[in-house]
């Protein structure tokens, strides 16, 4: 069942999708996509556990090298912020602090 929306877009709604985005990752560091490496782990994935945010709460879970998660929003609409480090490099993180912005 597809959610329906629950409010209503603000009033300055045009105004702020008229903004050029901001672009916060160049796509020139990504490294190459590969389709068929998704592809494959999606064909064999398995359920291994599932933690619920409430809304304004945090969790933090690890995810083993080489495992997926996927994040789903199952209410309603909702922003939400995610951080991720490697546990063995503190410098190798992902964070998405640029979230309001975007």
């Amino acid at each position: 069942m597809k959610p329906t929306h629950t409010t209503l877009p603000p009033p300055d709604a045009d105004a702020r999708r008229a903004f050029e985005p901001v672009i916060c990752y160049l796509i020139d560091w990504l490294p190459p996509f590969d389709l068929d490496l998704y592809a494959a782990a999606k064909a064999s994935m398995e359920l291994v556990s599932t933690r619920v945010v409430p809304p304004r709460e945090a969790k933090i879970f690890d995810v083993p090298a080489g495992h997926f998660f996927r994040v789903i929003c199952s209410h309603a609409p909702q922003v939400g912020d995610l951080n991720l480090w490697n546990a063995h490099d503190l410098n190798e993180h992902f964070y998405t602090g640029k979230t309001r912005a975007l």
